[in-house]
């Protein structure tokens, strides 16, 4: 699934429906968050509890929150970077 945009309160419920479907089958569940502008600590909580998840391309600063404030979630969360050739 590719993100766009925002994930702060005006969209919570739209991103919690997605991450629901997303995460409805028994098969990884990848995010591609390249076009991902912004997203909020709710937001990164709401990942956490979705997790396991494969992350592709996360912003530095959801990087950040989720080593901060959820240290033991990265065993469940994969982070994919960017390739700069």
């Amino acid at each position: 699934m590719r993100v766009i945009g925002d994930v702060d309160l005006s969209t919570r419920d739209i991103w919690q429906r997605a991450l629901e479907v997303a995460t409805a089958t028994d098969a990884a569940t990848r995010l591609d968050l390249s076009q991902l502008s912004f997203i909020d600590a709710r937001g990164a909580a709401m990942l956490v509890a979705a997790a396991p998840l494969t992350l592709a391309h996360p912003p530095a600063i959801l990087r950040r929150m989720l080593t901060l404030l959820y240290p033991a979630a990265p065993a469940q969360i994969v982070i994919e970077e960017l390739e700069v050739s």
